[in-house]
């Protein structure tokens, strides 16, 4: 991937996630818990959800249950081919 390519893609996966919508709530925090396997979720638990607000994947869960998945607005936000980059790189 070139690097230009690379920073088109970072920018609008940056924009996704301030643009997720509302803060966290303790009810989004215990559903991601139950979707984690071990030893994630154990670990989630202990460091419970103030110190998980910021955690990407929580973010991203988040957003998903509030607004649209990462993969549907990165489709609408990239072109062609900067979308198949990005899916080729997190497949």
């Amino acid at each position: 991937m070139k690097e230009n390519q690379y920073l088109r893609i970072a920018q609008v996966a940056a924009d996704y996630y301030r643009q997720a919508g509302p803060e966290p709530e303790l009810s989004h925090f215990e559903e991601w818990l139950n979707k984690l396997n071990e030893p994630m979720r154990n670990y989630f638990t202990k460091e419970g959800f103030e110190a998980s607000k910021g955690v990407v994947n929580f973010r991203r869960f988040v957003a998903e249950e509030n607004v649209q998945g990462l993969k549907e607005y990165m489709r609408q936000h990239l072109s062609r081919s900067d979308y198949e980059a990005w899916l080729q790189q997190n497949s």
